[in-house]
């Protein structure tokens, strides 16, 4: 296999180009389809065990036929969707060789005159919208991640596709376009819309977590930049006609592929997928229990690990000298998909069919909305049931028996009131207190007497409240001073609730963001006197002074909260940059200097050219390493460049290593000219140092007396011969170790040339020319080592990730972020919430508390839709 690339399209030669991870980017493409063939698979038997379910529990004959209609449909057009997906998505996932950009695509604006086939398209992509923009907010990070890895990946590989073609808008695109070529229905569309999502887009987090961690594995880390605010996903919309511009264009077509060149998306699916056998055909539905209106894949928010081990074994391809595994044609995506499973027989309702006892139905019409991971139809259903109503009853308006809603609301407003220290909050949520303090105020108000009750829906809606609020206290992402904050506002969300009939199955409602906002601002706040901590605590105590009955109050805190925590966070940001730029300065330093002992180790450094080996090259190659790293030729030649005038200033012992100097001095001169031109340093050090440089070779080349050879060594035989002489033991305390040369002091430090603002350009000194002859005992490859290390740390660890972080025993844990990982010694940078760097670790050391328990990651996630969802599975036990 050649390990350059040597494809010459339209019979023209190209430059030959190396290509490395061959490997890693075959094993991506076989991934990918093995995640598209699997879960294409599923989807289609968990639609049709929800048709074949509806069937079966439908109202009347005619609803009972309509879904076996669609469970028919979706068998016969089942395959060819499958294949028309691959080959859609196909479109995306072509080489970055092949293409400059990723491509949009684009529908032609449809006439005029087909305004219903319009309505019915436009239904479809709000569909695919609303799918698509969920998923990009759950896996923003990821995602955005995965996109940098890819990138990276493609200045080694450019058979490997963009990384924004993995982005859910384009996966869904190409659901959409497979879609639209069968015979579907709209309702049957909207079916297989819904079954889309559920199976595979709700599980795209593993898939990107599986891709990141692979890419992390084989060493691919570019520099990933975390911003305290999760990014925000600001999709492109749906809508067909772009513009008017658009009306009556051709869908933009892939550009073509010689025949050959690569390896193709898909190229490598088998079947349906490893794993998974084809669907029986015949009357019984496609095997396992139907949905049954459980959400996929758990609540959409992001900020779990993968869990479980990454795929790939072995790091494939390494970027290595020689080339890496050669740079074979990249198969394109799905060539490895030879067919996907036949599609199953029509089922046959007279035929019989599987047992069906006790299974449920999934709720809700296709393309639904969901809250906390949950489609809303069942949250609302589960809510209502277990509070026996709604606050809209007519009954629940005030009679004989009950207080009425306003009464109850004003009660509420009563008891709602800041108290004078929120440290003293109890961390519990009292819903019998809370009940019994409504009753009391209400008595007060009516001359001291209860003489009603309050309605069962209030009363299990403050039931309901205590389930959330009890998830809230138990949540560990939470620190106990944030927690006071947010039990504090018990009272107002309970109002909230009974005011808001769809405050559970609003995400957007402000006073549900606010708790999310709150919990997200103070994650790393340990302390009431920490300054992030103070603020929260106003907009809080204004909140419960303010609100009455108005939700434009949660809007108003919520912004405020924003705004005064933005400014504390736009700092910590700030100072975060300036302590990843102070660690990575010192790395680079530690690795210019490691670099340089390597090649001077045991060497004599004349005094001609310490100001050049201690100083200005050091400084130089600091500049560079900061810049561009050291995986480049520029690197490579600055290291062999000094080896050479290191080598060439050692005492001459023969006249023909003179006349070897004679030869090629005047190269070295010239290539240590050639760097030292691009130096920012001031051009008369530049010259000095080069000046002296060619005085040292100068008395070099005038050393008298030299032998025309080295003095020739004793015979083998006669060197064993007086080993055996000698049987004495030698005294070690009497053998002086061979010492180099005498060095004097490193020349005065050099002054550096005034830069522009922002250059991140330094000058460096590496000390005495003593320091530099220090030997240093054999070891493995550091960087081997790093990767060794790096790889043990567990999955979802990477950089703007949260955790509790051990501090040492008899100290309490930190609560910290990981700024960076420092790739050549494994070394894990933690900062507080304030950028400020707190601890260093081992990653291998890291690792290990993890896996002890001592250190763990905090999960980032919203937190009312985190205990929504903890309190909806309590109920519905």
């Amino acid at each position: 296999m050649s390990d350059f690339d040597t494809d010459k399209p339209n019979g023209d030669a190209v430059e030959e180009k190396p290509r490395y991870y061959v490997e890693l980017v075959d094993q991506i493409l076989t991934e990918l389809e093995d995640f598209f063939a699997t879960h294409l698979e599923d989807m289609f038997k968990k639609a049709d065990d929800y048709l074949f379910n509806s069937a079966q529990n439908a109202a009347n004959i005619a609803e009972q036929n309509k879904m076996f209609e669609a469970m028919n449909a979706l068998r016969a057009e089942k395959q060819p969707l499958q294949k028309g997906y691959i080959d859609e998505l196909s479109f995306y996932l072509q080489p970055v060789s092949e293409l400059d950009k990723l491509p949009e695509k684009k529908q032609a604006k449809k006439p005029a005159s087909l305004g219903l086939v319009e309505n019915t398209e436009m239904d479809e992509r709000v569909t695919l919208n609303g799918i698509s923009s969920k998923a990009m907010d759950a896996n923003s990070e990821s995602i955005g991640f995965l996109i940098k890895r890819l990138k990276e990946l493609s200045l080694y590989n450019d058979h490997i596709f963009h990384g924004e073609a993995m982005e859910p808008k384009r996966l869904c695109e190409a659901m959409h376009e497979a879609v639209a070529k069968t015979e579907l229905t709209t309702d049957q569309r909207l079916t297989v819309y819904q079954f889309f999502n559920q199976v595979l887009i709700k599980d795209l987090g593993k898939l990107y977590d599986l891709l990141n961690d692979l890419l992390i594995e084989n060493g691919i880390l570019p520099e990933i930049e975390f911003n305290m605010d999760l990014p925000h996903y600001d999709h492109e919309s749906y809508d067909e006609g772009a513009g008017d511009d658009a009306a009556g264009e051709e869908q933009q077509a892939p550009p073509p592929v010689p025949p050959g060149s690569r390896r193709a998306f898909g190229s490598g699916i088998s079947g349906a997928g490893r794993g998974y056998a084809p669907p029986a055909s015949g009357g019984a539905p496609m095997g396992g229990a139907p949905m049954g209106g459980a959400p996929m894949g758990g609540a959409p928010m992001g900020g779990a690990p993968m869990g479980g081990a990454p795929m790939g074994g072995a790091p494939m391809g390494g970027a290595s000298s020689g080339g890496g595994g050669g740079a074979a044609p990249r198969r394109a995506f799905g060539s490895g998909m030879h067919s996907f499973s036949q599609a199953p027989q029509p089922y046959n309702p007279n035929a019989g069919g599987g047992d069906v006892a006790g299974s449920e139905v999934a709720t809700g019409p296709a393309g639904q909305s969901y809250s906390a991971g949950v489609p809303v139809g069942q949250v609302r259903e589960s809510i209502q049931n277990f509070v026996g109503g709604s606050h809209a009853d007519t009954a629940f308006q005030g009679n004989d028996s009950y207080y009425s809603h306003q009464q109850v609301m004003t009660a509420l407003t009563g008891l709602q009131e800041a108290p004078e220290d929120f440290s003293q909050t109890p961390l519990v949520f009292d819903a019998n207190q809370i009940k019994k303090a409504v009753l009391s105020s209400i008595g007060e108000s009516e001359g001291g007497a209860v003489t009603k009750a309050v309605h069962q829906v209030s009363e299990k809606t403050i039931d309901f409240i205590k389930l959330i609020f009890d998830a809230i206290i138990d949540e560990e992402s939470i620190t106990d001073e944030i927690k006071t904050l947010l039990l504090s506002l018990q009272i107002p969300v309970i109002k909230a609730a009974m005011l808001d009939s769809e405050f559970f199955i609003d995400d957007q409602h402000p006073a549900r963001q606010l708790l999310d906002k709150i919990a997200e601002a103070g994650v790393g706040v340990c302390e009431h006197t920490d300054p992030v901590y103070v603020e929260i605590e106003k907009v809080v105590r204004k909140l419960l002074s303010d609100y009455d009955e108005d939700i434009i109050a949660f809007t108003v805190a919520l912004d405020e909260l924003k705004e005064l925590t933005e400014e504390i966070y736009r700092k910590a940001r700030e100072t975060e940059a300036k302590s990843q730029k102070a660690v990575k300065m010192s790395h680079a330093k530690s690795i210019v200097l490691q670099e340089i002992r390597k090649i001077t180790i045991g060497k004599e450094l004349p005094l001609g050219i310490r100001t050049l080996v201690l100083k200005v090259w050091p400084s130089m190659m600091f500049n560079h390493y900061m810049a561009h790293g050291k995986a480049n030729d520029e690197w490579v030649e600055l290291l062999m460049i000094l080896q050479k005038i290191i080598e060439s200033v050692q005492p001459l012992n023969t006249v023909q290593e003179l006349e070897e100097l004679g030869v090629s001095y005047n190269d070295i001169l010239e290539a240590a000219k050639s760097k030292l031109n691009k130096c920012r340093k001031n051009r008369e050090i530049i010259e000095d140092v080069l000046k002296q440089l060619s005085e040292t070779y100068e008395d070099l080349m005038s050393t008298p007396d030299l032998p025309d050879e080295n003095e020739p060594q004793p015979d083998a035989d006669i060197v064993e011969k007086i080993a055996e002489v000698v049987a004495e033991p030698v005294d070690q305390a009497e053998v002086v170790p061979e010492q180099p040369g005498e060095v004097a002091e490193a020349a005065a430090e050099s002054v550096t040339e005034e830069e522009p603002a922002g250059a991140d350009h330094e000058d460096i000194s590496l000390g005495s020319a003593e320091a530099m002859q220090a030997p240093e005992p054999e070891e493995r490859d550091p960087e081997v080592v790093a990767k060794e290390k790096i790889a043990m740390l567990p999955d979802g660890v990477s950089p703007g990730s949260w955790f509790i972080v051990y501090n040492g025993e008899e100290k309490p844990v930190r609560r910290l972020k990981l700024a960076v990982i420092l790739v050549q010694d494994a070394t894990m940078v933690f900062v507080d919430h304030l950028g400020n760097v707190v601890i260093e670790k081992d990653a291998e050391e890291f690792a290990g508390e993890i896996d002890k328990g001592l250190s763990g990651m905090i999960m980032q996630h919203s937190v009312f839709d985190h205990a929504l969802h903890s309190a909806l599975e309590a109920i519905d036990r």
